[in-house]
């Protein structure tokens, strides 16, 4: 049996995995280099090899320590109280707030950059991680409300494709509508109001009742009127 980990050698790998995040999400798995992310986790560089082994081994711990919390939160809030529309629409915010603020979806697009193109990339251990535990969650959810009468029948594949395409489409395009009104859809007074709009319409998609749909967006919005994140505090 392997000795416990010391609190400095713990230490020590969780400041390589946060400089390791701020690195690979800002540069991506090409950009990032072993020997600044060291100088930034304040360690020798044979650290980062003894830990990880390679920089591919250091980028997929990285996407384990990221993708499994997000996972975790997502089924906490799927299989959590509420009703069935209460808990898709917390985990649409949440989706939201998790792309505005940036790093996760950096480091998913940079994936799905390496796949477009051909290159060897990690969404099947994403989709092992994060993608499949959450989308099976969420079709229970549906079906439950099916069964309750609380959801517009229709194909959870697709509803959940369109939700996420609309909180998706909002930030990749946020440049281009910049240059066309000149506000900042960054901006977090202009995230807020999104966020707001994006819920009504998840509500409308999934609410049979346009009326239960509303009295649950404004409940969620009123327990969550600015982030449904856990604390930051609980990342690497």
């Amino acid at each position: 049996m392997p000795a416990p980990a010391s609190p400095r050698s713990e230490a020590s790998r969780h400041a390589i995995l946060r400089a390791a995040v701020a690195a690979f999400s800002e540069q991506g798995p090409a950009g990032a280099r072993m020997d600044a992310i060291a100088r930034a986790a304040g360690v020798n560089k044979a650290l980062l090899h003894y830990y990880f082994g390679t920089k591919e081994g250091l980028h997929q711990a990285v996407l384990d320590a990221i993708f499994g919390p997000v996972r975790d939160h997502a089924l906490a809030l799927l299989q959590g109280p509420g009703s069935a529309g209460e808990r898709l629409l917390a985990y649409f915010l949440t989706h939201f707030d998790r792309l505005a603020l940036g790093d996760t979806a950096r480091l998913m697009t940079y994936e799905m950059m390496r796949a477009r193109e051909g290159q060897p990339s990690n969404l099947p251990r994403l989709a092992r991680i994060l993608f499949t535990p959450v989308h099976q969650a969420m079709v229970r959810v549906f079906r439950e409300g099916l069964d309750a009468g609380e959801l517009r029948p229709g194909d959870p594949d697709q509803v959940f494709k369109a939700l996420t395409g609309i909180n998706v489409f909002y930030f990749i395009s946020a440049p281009a509508y910049r240059e066309i009104d000149g506000a900042d859809p960054r901006d977090a007074a202009q995230v807020a109001r999104q966020r707001g709009h994006m819920l009504g319409v998840a509500a409308t998609l999934l609410f049979a009742d346009p009326r239960g749909g509303d009295a649950a967006v404004r409940t969620l919005l009123e327990r969550f009127p600015r982030s449904i994140l856990p604390a930051q505090g609980t990342r690497p």
